[in-house]
């Protein structure tokens, strides 16, 4: 059959056909990358952390111990490598969130007992039990046994994770443990050598299918515990411009500071190069910066240079940071914490209508400083933005600044061991304490430098254990203030202590009152059996001439 009109076709229709065909590949391969992005974020295991720095001093997430399950409330520290709460039949130990752990409660828990002094993991026998003991930087120090039942994990976003630990079981508590709310401690950092193994190390041996890699991200109040990476969708992909022009005039004038003359030109090269830098981390903000740890079983990293409006604080030293979530405050050298902290109290400014001492600071010059800076005139500007917005500071305890807002106020420049820079944001280092915003940072004690929350705070900074690496990025933490925190079974029945019911002021008014009307009762009392005993007429004849007056 002879048919003209098909053969006209085949090339149009051989043409669609290798179009529907390329179609087809390109679809199917973004499905399968849509697919693949997707059973990525199925292995990120989110936990929601409650807490915040002034009230609570730490971020704390809910474990479920044993079975059946006994909630705890721990908070997370990745300077310590314990799980430890207090149990029941401690008469040591503090009134916290929930109920003490019950063994007895539980089918799958089992005491770790030993034979007079044989205990594994190197742990020192008392009593028949493997004492558990730990002492923390702040002076806190608990004590107990140990024990070990099943840890279980339940992500908010994905399934339950669980497994058999060795854990802490606190028979004495003292120092910040005795008063602390959260009940216990979970330790994130790594096993040492015939030690008791920690929960990370335990944690990704029972889940072999996740990256080894755990993420920490707060804000103001709350924040979240990944497992298994870290968020994208948290990281803050651009500066925030338009909204708020105020707040980004230091960092634009930073980034400026090139166009800058009045130096020499060593200085302005010196400027360029900081500058050029500086646009290089706004660009590429979103990028995370990664720092080796430098030591094996904990989280410290090496700091290079602490940069303050372009001079650099250190002084070509360096120094290891500890990364410790424990950790309220951060604490760095004393020789550094003392040149930040003099230009934070020229920026304190606690009485905007003293003539003399606003003038005297305006008065000041780069030259007269012992550590003049790099970008003195973006400091100049700050301060002259801080008195025309009167942003009023006061200081508390040894004198720890607080302003009434966060703006104006500098970015600081932590520079690592590879020579890139993290921006260290007002919104961090400073934390809200009522109405007013107070400094994070203090001196280091015994020679020892942590970064804790107050550098955590609005980013992820993520431990990538496998590759002995910590990554720092600037992130949008959800927040998950207390009050959203739910109803736990096994919560502590406040209505069983008068002590948890009022606060201390009004207990000790309550106490003055009881023992004034005590005392005044024991003076009347003492008044009534003086003038029974010792003047009996006069009552009666008091009593005789009553009863003349009401018979008249």
């Amino acid at each position: 059959m002879n048919l003209p009109f098909l053969k006209k076709k085949v090339p149009f229709l051989f043409f669609l056909f290798i179009s529907f065909l390329i179609d087809y590949v390109i679809i199917d391969i973004a499905y399968k990358d849509n697919l693949f992005k997707r059973n990525e974020k199925k292995n990120i295991y989110k936990y929601k952390l409650y807490g915040d720095i002034d009230e609570y001093a730490y971020y704390f997430l809910d474990l479920d111990i044993g079975i059946p399950e006994q909630r705890i409330s721990v908070i997370l520290d990745t300077g310590s490598s314990s799980l430890s709460f207090p149990c029941s039949g401690c008469n040591d130990c503090g009134i916290h969130m929930e109920n003490p752990y019950h063994s007895n409660y539980s089918k799958t828990s089992l005491i770790l007992y030993c034979d007079k002094t044989k205990c594994p993991f190197n742990l020192k026998c008392v009593k028949g039990k493997c004492e558990y003991l730990q002492s923390y930087f702040e002076g806190s120090q608990i004590s107990g046994f140990y024990f070990s039942d099943i840890v279980s994990m339940f992500s908010y976003n994905n399934e339950k994770i669980s497994f058999r630990k060795l854990m802490g079981c606190h028979m004495h508590e003292e120092s910040l443990f005795l008063h602390q709310q959260a009940t216990g401690v979970l330790g994130f950092s790594l096993t040492k050598p015939n030690n008791v193994p920690t929960f990370v190390d335990l944690l990704f041996q029972n889940s072999p299918n996740l990256t080894k890699q755990f993420s920490i991200c707060i804000a103001e109040h709350g924040g979240e515990l990944i497992i298994g990476g870290y968020e994208e969708d948290y990281i803050v992909k651009n500066i925030k411009k338009g909204n708020n022009k105020k707040e980004n005039e230091i960092t634009a004038n930073i980034i400026n500071e090139a166009n800058h003359n009045e130096y020499e030109n060593d200085v302005i090269n010196k400027k360029n190069e900081d500058s050029n830098e500086m646009k290089r981390i706004n660009e590429e903000i979103n990028n995370i910066i990664w720092a080796n740890i430098t030591r094996k079983y904990y989280y410290y990293v090496r700091v290079k240079g602490f940069k303050f409006y372009g001079t650099d604080f250190l002084d070509n030293n360096e120094f290891d940071v500890l990364i410790d979530s424990g950790s309220t405050f951060s604490h760095i050298p004393e020789s550094v914490y003392n040149k930040l902290n003099f230009f934070l109290d020229i920026l304190c400014i606690p009485d905007m209508n003293n003539v003399l001492d606003v003038n005297k600071r305006l008065r000041l010059t780069n030259d007269s400083f012992i550590n003049p800076l790099l970008f003195f005139d973006d400091f100049n500007s700050a301060l002259k933005n801080i008195i025309e917005n009167e942003n009023m500071c006061v200081k508390i305890v040894d004198d720890v600044q607080c302003w009434k807002y966060k703006d104006y106020l500098p970015d600081i420049y932590v520079i690592m061991s590879d020579n890139y820079k993290i921006r260290w944001k007002p919104e961090s280092y400073l934390y809200k304490k009522e109405s007013f915003w107070c400094k994070g940072i203090e001196k280091q004690v015994n020679n020892k430098a942590i970064f804790g929350l107050t550098f955590f705070k609005n980013k992820q900074v993520i431990f990538d254990i496998e590759n002995y690496k910590i990554g720092f990025v600037e992130s949008n933490c959800p927040s998950y203030p207390i009050n959203t925190r739910p109803k736990t079974y096994n919560e502590y029945n406040k209505k069983e202590n008068i002590y948890l019911k009022v606060s201390y002021f009004n207990l000790y008014s309550m106490f003055i009152l009881f023992a004034l009307i005590l005392l005044l009762s024991i003076i009347f009392y003492l008044k009534k059996l003086f003038y029974m005993y010792y003047l009996p007429l006069q009552n009666e004849n008091e009593e005789t001439m009553e009863i003349r007056m009401d018979m008249k």
